[in-house]
Parts: structure tokens; sequence; C-alpha cells
């Protein structure tokens, strides 16, 4: 069911190629909450490719499906059997920003062709605009979900 809200969720996008903005994430983080590291990983890496077949445009490109995979991964390492705290979610949601959005997206995009020099300084500022209210979005899901969270384990 969160893999289903995770490809719906991705369908309210805004932007163009290199810099999109998407409530997805929401799903990702409650995944990794749940499922841990490694299930969201392949829920998250799952996801990518049911997407691409659903409603892809273009070529598949599998970096992508690393990206979805490693954020996944960050969240379910930071969230899963822990108690959610301010930090904990800003250190997260920081570090997929740096090294997915950031870093590997970036470098997915110069590989299909996309100049560096271009693209990385409209996708730092947004990253960085859009951080803190992902943050705040992350915080409040999680603590909504610890209230109704069933015991999966």
């Amino acid at each position: 069911m969160l893999m289903a809200m995770q490809l719906v969720l991705g369908r309210f996008s805004v932007g163009n190629d290199w810099i999109k903005i998407s409530p997805a994430f929401i799903a990702t983080v409650i995944l990794g909450y749940y499922f841990g590291p490694w299930l969201a990983a392949l829920a998250g890496a799952l996801n990518d490719q049911i997407a691409f077949m659903l409603w892809g445009t273009g070529a598949n490109f599998l970096g992508f499906t690393v990206s979805a995979a490693v954020g996944a991964l960050i969240y379910g390492l930071f969230f899963h059997k822990k108690v959610v705290k301010v930090w904990r979610v800003v250190v997260a949601m920081a570090l997929v920003v740096l090294v997915v959005n950031i870093g590997l997206d970036t470098l997915w995009l110069v590989m299909m062709g996309f100049k560096f020099d271009v693209i990385i300084w409209p996708r730092v500022i947004k990253n960085l605009i859009v951080l803190p209210i992902q943050a705040v979005l992350a915080y409040t899901v999680l603590k909504a979900v610890v209230r109704v969270r069933p015991e999966l384990y």
C-alpha cells in the first residue's frame, strides 16, 4: 500500500527534468520507518522501475533507481525502530538532499548530457529551499504514524 502511495504522490511532481518537487518522499519516509533500510531500499528501487513502466518518458536510466534505493535506505537507517526526534529527521533529510538529490542525481543528469555548470546552482538552491519544508512534513508525518502504528515486528 505504501508503494502505491509513493507512486500516486510521485504523480504530483512539478518542475522540469532537472528540477522536480514531489511529495513522494513522504511515502518513502514511512517505508523506511516501518520496514527498515533494506526493505525500504528494495521498495524504492522497485517503485522507481514501476513508475517508469507506468508513466516513464525517454530512456530508463538505472542511476535514478540507485538514487531511489539510497534515499529509502537512509530513511530506514534513521527512522526504523528509532524514536522520532527533530535532529534525526533533519539529519536524514539533509543527507538525502546532499547525497542523493545534489550528489547522485546531479551526477546522473550530467551523465545524460546536462551541463553541470548550468544545473548545479538551481538544484542546490531548490534543495536548500525545500529541505526545511520536507523536514517539517516528515517530522509531522512520523509523529502521526507513531501514534497509530501497529506493531509489524
